[in-house]
């Protein structure tokens, strides 16, 4: 078998990450690795560092995957310029020269924000892909929130900025990066992302779903507890405030919430005053999580924001918890029709009324081998890998294509060809 040398650039990696964005890229490079290619992973401790004070702790090391941190002698001025800019002279230089070094066969790009446009630039003889983990391609914001408070219909970009706090973008409105040149394909974990994105960019958008690694290999299916679980940043955009709502009212819903978030304050409060049904875990260890996950009515992703593939839902479906989403973004992809959980409006109403309909058709039991079923056939990493090499590989030999001018900002149109593997994916 062929092996390959990738370098995956990427803002934030473990352990100075906030996301799933960074947790994907690292499943990626740890199961590439695991294949025999060399993997080299670039990303920025500043950027980091402009979100959160201090140095994370250390995490366990994989020694198959090389780790590059992009220095920054001018702090979070780097990722500043990166922002607002689209380039910093500190970064670029650092990914030429880690080019020159390591002569990739594939620049995989994900989230950079942060790094600025000059990791774009194509080797030579290199294929260039990238994984939108989220709008950031079309929307400045990254979330398609028209002012962090509605869908984005009519885009007035720089005033959105301004309201939301954030300076404008100037590299958005020139020509040279409009489409985000030079990469020859692109990968969207949900087909609601594909078609969001693709009349933004100028190569091709394949579907290829999120992945995890199994943390339940013996498919073990576990009785649900009476508990409904939340598992993310608390911050308004995940619906964080619908859950508390719903928890004040009469009613059989019961949460367990894991994660830290400007939220905290207020929702241990509720808890404390005992005005919400509410069991505030903080951040917790991988095996406490699993534990979590495994006894849970099902996984609760209310979002307010169109999410993409989030990995806690798919983690969750690896130990048969069942999901109940918003009906925002690609959560939807992720209830399979029906066959692993339920979706309702975000809202307060909509939650309790899914709740209670949840409840009534015993779901929380019916649904947990079908759950485990569908993380089976389309989330694991053998599965994923082996689509992603697939199209890797045939783009890699095939001709050159011209691509369409596209106009990145305008308007919401997503009707756009989505490309699949041709091992096809589950609906």
């Amino acid at each position: 078998m062929e092996t390959l040398r990738f370098l995956l650039a990427t803002t934030f990696y473990p352990p100075y990450h906030l996301g799933g964005d960074a947790v994907h890229v690292q499943y990626l490079a740890e199961a590439l690795a695991a294949r025999g290619h060399e993997v080299h992973v670039e990303f920025s401790p500043a950027a980091y560092r402009l979100k959160r004070r201090g140095t994370p702790p250390r995490g366990a090391t994989n020694h198959d995957v090389r780790i590059h941190p992009i220095p920054s002698p001018f702090g979070r001025a780097q990722p500043i310029a990166a922002y607002a800019f689209g380039r910093s002279a500190g970064v670029s230089r650092s990914h030429e020269a880690l080019v020159r070094e390591i002569r990739p066969d594939v620049v995989h790009v994900h989230n950079i924000s942060l790094l600025g446009l000059g990791v774009l630039k194509r080797p030579p003889d290199a294929l260039m892909v990238y994984t939108a983990h989220d709008y950031w391609a079309r929307c400045p914001r990254s979330d398609l929130l028209k002012y962090g408070k509605r869908p984005c219909e009519t885009p007035s970009c720089v005033a959105c900025c301004l309201v939301s706090r954030r300076p404008p973008q100037l590299w958005r409105f020139g020509k040279r990066w409009r489409g985000l040149p030079g990469l020859d394909l692109a990968i969207a974990p949900s087909r609601f992302m594909a078609g969001a994105i693709g009349p933004s960019l100028r190569c091709p958008v394949v579907h290829i779903p999120n992945f995890a690694p199994d943390p339940n290999p013996e498919g073990t299916l576990s009785e649900p507890e009476d508990y409904f679980l939340f598992v993310g940043v608390m911050e308004p955009h995940k619906g964080l405030p619908i859950i508390a709502d719903a928890a004040t009212r009469p009613g059989p819903l019961k949460s367990k919430i894991v994660g830290q978030g400007s939220l905290e304050r207020s929702l241990k409060l509720l808890q404390s005053q005992g005005v919400a049904r509410l069991d505030m875990e903080g951040w917790v260890s991988r095996e406490r999580l699993s534990q979590l996950y495994r006894r849970a009515r099902a996984l609760l992703i209310p979002s307010i924001w169109p999410e993409n593939a989030p990995l806690v839902a798919v983690e969750a479906l690896a130990w048969g918890a069942p999901l109940l989403t918003s009906r925002w973004g690609g959560l939807e992809e992720l209830l399979y029709g029906g066959a692993t959980g339920r979706a309702f409006e975000p809202t307060g109403d909509g939650l309790v009324t899914a709740v209670e309909a949840f409840l009534a058709d015993d779901l929380p039991h019916k649904l947990r081998s079908a759950c485990r079923g569908a993380f089976v056939a389309n989330h694991r990493p053998e599965t994923y890998v082996d689509r992603y090499m697939e199209i890797v590989r045939k783009q890699r030999v095939a001709a050159p294509t011209p691509h369409p001018e596209y106009s990145p900002f305008a308007g919401q149109d997503t009707r756009v060809p989505v490309v699949t593997s041709s091992s096809g994916v589950s609906p």
